[in-house]
């Protein structure tokens, strides 16, 4: 398949992978959500070359944007600024550790997936920190935090090997012939 059906089957996939993770139910230690979207965006980013992948982080970052945006007190605690900043940066760096090891592989996605969950769920928890002043800190938390990037770990190899058996990841792979180095 080719990059431009590859990248059109994402950006169709970004709707139905927040509909999924809002409709899957909370893991019971500290009522944790799990987070599809940093595991579709980091196979996604992972998967393309470098220009659809920023445009696929940059689609990444609006619907996670949309997603966060809640008013308190006649101000906006996210925007989309912190978004589109934190998924373009998390695309380059992919795609550099990408170039470094030779193409893509399930563990990098699969640890890839893990870090950029982690970091999201935590860089949300310091900027509401930053703007409702405090800092809460207790094992409610860090399970809330640290649950959903386990959550990723676990699933990113069944989504790698769902979305890689329906589009090849190279044009030189073969049928038959694994992409991963």
């Amino acid at each position: 398949m080719r990059t431009g059906l590859l990248f059109l089957l994402l950006i169709l996939l970004l709707p139905v992978t927040v509909a999924l993770q809002d409709l899957l139910p909370a893991i019971p230690p500290a009522q944790a959500r799990i987070q599809l979207l940093p595991v579709l965006f980091c196979f996604g980013v992972l998967a393309l070359p470098l220009l659809p992948a920023l445009w696929f982080a940059l689609a990444t970052a609006v619907v996670q944007g949309l997603i966060l945006i809640q008013i308190q007190s006649g101000a906006a605690d996210f925007g989309l600024t912190l978004p589109v900043v934190f998924f373009l940066l998390w695309a380059i760096f992919l795609q550099m550790t990408s170039e470094a090891t030779h193409g893509m592989s399930w563990e990098l996605h699969a640890v890839g997936s893990a870090l950029v969950t982690l970091t999201l769920i935590g860089g949300q928890f310091v900027t509401l920190c930053f703007s409702r002043g405090g800092f809460p800190l207790d094992m409610t938390v860090l399970l809330k935090i640290g649950i959903p990037g386990a959550a990723a770990l676990l699933l990113s190899p069944l989504l790698y090997m769902l979305l890689g058996s329906l589009v090849p990841l190279s044009p030189e792979a073969q049928p038959g012939q694994a992409n991963d180095r």
